[in-house]
């Protein structure tokens, strides 16, 4: 008899405990309803695709499901804001807005403006894995953008009206200097219009007129016909360097008809102290259009020496060469 108590209570314990893990397992992990979000078919019931930019994300791991969430939301976003780039830059013909579709946009950069904000996990028992969504807020993103373009907008408007009716290398100058400011711009617009594009129509005139100079720089630039004078250049040799430099430049150098004058200087005076000769090589370069100087460009170098006048000579030239290749078409015709 007291066998079969002691049975009796021993069993009863173990129930008591089987009961209690399968309660306390009920209670930690709790059957809750899939949230819309969670799903791609109706992601867009809580967050409203004209409100919200927005990607899923899954993943063993909750750390991994943002991360891919961010990544599926990066990638979206790259080839929305491609595609708007391209559909605005087919308003042009011109080679060099065809190459600028190429250039690469800095997503990711551009995400991280707007600060990625995201949901709370969701659990999938029948997949096994969390879900995340990762968000940005248009409205969000518009407040990040616009005074950004506003301050390129002030800026690069003026610069453009200054240029639209010149000619000759000062216009040239102008543009190149331009041009090479309107990567950001050009991004924020993209961008922008692809969050909202009503509220780019403001800056559609901009983008525009840009698109133009581009368009224009290449036959501006060939317009530019130079006559190239060149004083102590004895074999030639710095006239044909700075003559093919200014040709890769998409210039036009000339004998007669020229609009621009080139006058280059050349010193490369020998100094002799008993068996060694040296120089002190310098070039100086003066472009005018026949009213003004336009550009300039000079330059004093280090002292080579040789044991003989020719041997110095073709030192002193070539470092002249040398520095020409590395500066003067950026600094005297850009």
């Amino acid at each position: 008899m007291l066998i079969h108590t002691k049975t009796r209570k021993i069993a009863r314990a173990i129930f008591c405990f089987l009961l209690m893990l399968v309660i306390l397992s009920c209670t930690s992990v709790p059957k809750t309803e899939k949230p819309l979000w969670a799903d791609s078919f109706s992601v867009n019931q809580v967050f409203p695709s004209s409100e919200y930019i927005t990607a899923l994300g899954y993943a063993k791991k909750k750390e991994m499901a943002a991360s891919v969430a961010d990544g599926n939301l990066a990638s979206y976003f790259s080839k929305e804001v491609s595609a708007t780039t391209r559909a605005v830059q087919r308003i042009s013909n011109t080679e060099e807005a065809r190459e600028n579709i190429s250039r690469e946009i800095i997503i990711k950069s551009q995400i991280e403006l707007f600060g990625i904000k995201h949901t709370e996990y969701y659990f999938d028992s029948q997949s096994k894995n969390y879900i995340v969504c990762a968000y940005i807020s248009r409205e969000e993103a518009w407040a990040v953008l616009e005074p950004k373009l506003n301050i390129h907008y002030s800026s690069l408007s003026k610069n453009i009206s200054q240029v639209k009716n010149q000619k000759g290398l000062k216009a040239v100058i102008k543009a190149n200097k331009i041009l090479s400011n309107t990567s950001d711009f050009e991004d924020l617009y993209y961008t922008a219009l692809f969050i909202f594009p009503n509220r780019c129509k403001k800056y559609s005139g901009l983008m525009e007129d840009i698109m133009n100079l581009k368009q224009r720089l290449p036959n501006l630039t060939r317009e530019v016909k130079i006559k190239i004078n060149t004083k102590g250049d004895g074999d030639g040799r710095i006239y044909s360097k700075i003559s093919s430099l200014v040709t890769d430049a998409g210039f036009t150098v000339c004998k007669s008809g020229e609009n621009h004058i080139m006058n280059v200087d050349v010193d490369i005076a020998e100094q002799i102290t008993g068996n060694i000769h040296s120089i002190y090589p310098q070039i100086s370069v003066v472009i005018s259009d026949g009213k003004e100087v336009v550009s300039s460009f000079s330059k004093s170098l280090e002292k080579v020496s040789a044991f003989n006048s020719a041997t110095v000579k073709k030192m002193a030239l070539s470092r002249i060469e040398n520095v020409l290749e590395e500066e003067f078409a950026e600094t005297c015709l850009k």
